[in-house]
């Protein structure tokens, strides 16, 4: 029973395999209706404005405002359990290097106009805080922060509820600013995120192989 994939690891790997199929179908009822709710779910995240959230909003869209909560973070992991970190380190490593890499690869390919520089929605847009952004993209990079997070809740296990929903908070800030700001889609966001999901949970599954390969007993 403990290497059965838990439920919410698999449902968020089938949306993700099924807002890929997204990408790759052809023009269709279905599609157009999925295109304008992507798109009506994009102008009521940009469009609920005020100036507590553009604050909120502003901050957590950059990576150098979270750098206390980083060293925070990390510090809790090295105090936490120094062996066990330093065996888990590498799998953070990696899982930052392919998520990241494989983010940064895929907009390579798929990139396209973003929200605010498309003709004909960006006049219904509000420019953000934020500014516009990057003029291509698809699969936001900040994304990364989910799998992060879920990887670390793994690795602490639920004796620490309070660092959990922290981390998790700091992942959902951080990624919901890309919609607030209009610099992704949802359905971008919800890809990223599912890709992300799904890579943090298989870095910690390779590392629980790992302890069991070296140190069984």
């Amino acid at each position: 029973m403990r290497d059965k994939i838990p439920f919410p690891v698999l449902i968020t790997t089938l949306v993700f395999l099924g807002l890929m199929g997204r990408f790759m179908v052809a023009e269709s009822h279905i599609s157009s209706y999925f295109e304008r709710a992507d798109k009506s779910l994009l102008l009521f995240a940009n469009q609920n404005h005020s100036g507590f959230w553009d604050a909120v909003m502003k901050e957590s869209a950059s990576f150098w405002f979270w750098i206390p909560f980083y060293c925070f973070l990390l510090l809790r992991l090295v105090t936490y359990d120094p062996v066990r970190f330093s065996r888990m380190a590498i799998f953070i490593i990696v899982y930052l290097m392919v998520s990241l890499g494989g983010l940064l690869s895929f907009n390579a390919f798929f990139g396209h106009l973003r929200p605010l520089y498309d003709h004909e929605f960006r006049s219904s847009l509000r420019i953000g805080v934020g500014g516009a952004g990057a003029v291509y993209g698809c699969l936001p990079v900040c994304s990364a922060a989910a799998g992060l997070a879920f990887l670390l809740a793994l690795f602490f296990g639920r004796r620490y509820v309070s660092l959990n929903v922290l981390t998790g908070l700091w992942a959902l800030l951080y990624i919901y600013s890309r919609a607030y700001n209009s610099w992704n889609y949802p359905r971008e966001i919800l890809i990223g995120t599912g890709l992300s999901l799904t890579l943090g949970y298989l870095s910690f599954r390779a590392y629980r192989f790992y302890l069991r390969k070296n140190y069984a007993g």
